[in-house]
Parts: structure tokens; C-alpha cells; sequence
């Protein structure tokens, strides 16, 4: 009975690092408030350029972006990424080539999806809406 709790113990330890170690979004790369996505990597937007104001920022390429673009931000997402992000007011996304796309707008907003991605809308206040070719928030 000791050695099986001790095993179990061993596991959960182990399972329990490499849960901490797991999921950790780094910034995009950025020059001034043009960011990118680096290929395969998981990337937080909130990290990078795009935090403030106007930005544009790209995740096109496998990649896994997560976090917020501020007011005109223009995101795109390309290429079997999967974004899951907060834009600002007058924003604007391209979600194609087999991305998925989980967009919420504060403000006004426009979401294009095409090319086989899968793509959802929330606006503020609203619940989500699942977008076939696109749409927008007013």
C-alpha cells in the first residue's frame, strides 16, 4: 500500500509540472504596433504592440492567439490558427484558411471568414453568433 501511494503521489507531481508548464502564451514579435505571430507558437496579443491603441497583428501560421487588440485594430488569422481575442471599437479580422475564430467586440467591428475556417461573433451585450462567410457588431 506504501509504494502504491507513493507512485501516486510521484504522478500527481509529475502531472501537476507539466500542467504549470503547459499553455503559457508569449508575446508576439513586434515592431512598433505591427505584431506576428511566430510559426507553431502560442502568442497572448494583450503582451505585445497591440495592447493600446491601433495595431495591426498576425497569427498565420499554426498558431494559438489569445488576449486583446485595442480600438482599429486589424487581425489576421490564417493558415489552421485558432484565435480567441477581444478587439476594440472599429476593428477589423480576417479569419481564412481553415482558421478558427472566436472574436468579441467591445464596440463596432467587422469579421470576415472564409476558406473553410470556422468562425463566432460576440458583440457587447450579446450572446455569440456563428458567422458562415462573416458579419459585424454596430
Amino acid at each position: 500500500m506504501k509504494t502504491l501511494k507513493r507512485v501516486l503521489w510521484s504522478l500527481s507531481a509529475v502531472m501537476l509540472l507539466a500542467i504549470g508548464g503547459c499553455g503559457s502564451a508569449q508575446a508576439p514579435s513586434c515592431t512598433g504596433t505591427s505584431c506576428a505571430c511566430p510559426s507553431g507558437a502560442s502568442c497572448d496579443l494583450a503582451q505585445g504592440g497591440c495592447s493600446g491603441g491601433s495595431c495591426t497583428a498576425s497569427c498565420i501560421d499554426k498558431n494559438n492567439c489569445i488576449g486583446s487588440c485595442g480600438p482599429s485594430c486589424s487581425l489576421a488569422c490564417s493558415n489552421g490558427s485558432t484565435c480567441t481575442v477581444t478587439v476594440g471599437p472599429s476593428a477589423s479580422v480576417s479569419c481564412t484558411s481553415g482558421a478558427t475564430c472566436h472574436i468579441t467586440c467591445t464596440g463596432s467591428c467587422s469579421v470576415g471568414c472564409t476558406g473553410g475556417s470556422t468562425c463566432d461573433l460576440t458583440c457587447a451585450g450579446k450572446s455569440a453568433q456563428t458567422l458562415s462567410a462573416g458579419g459585424q457588431c454596430p
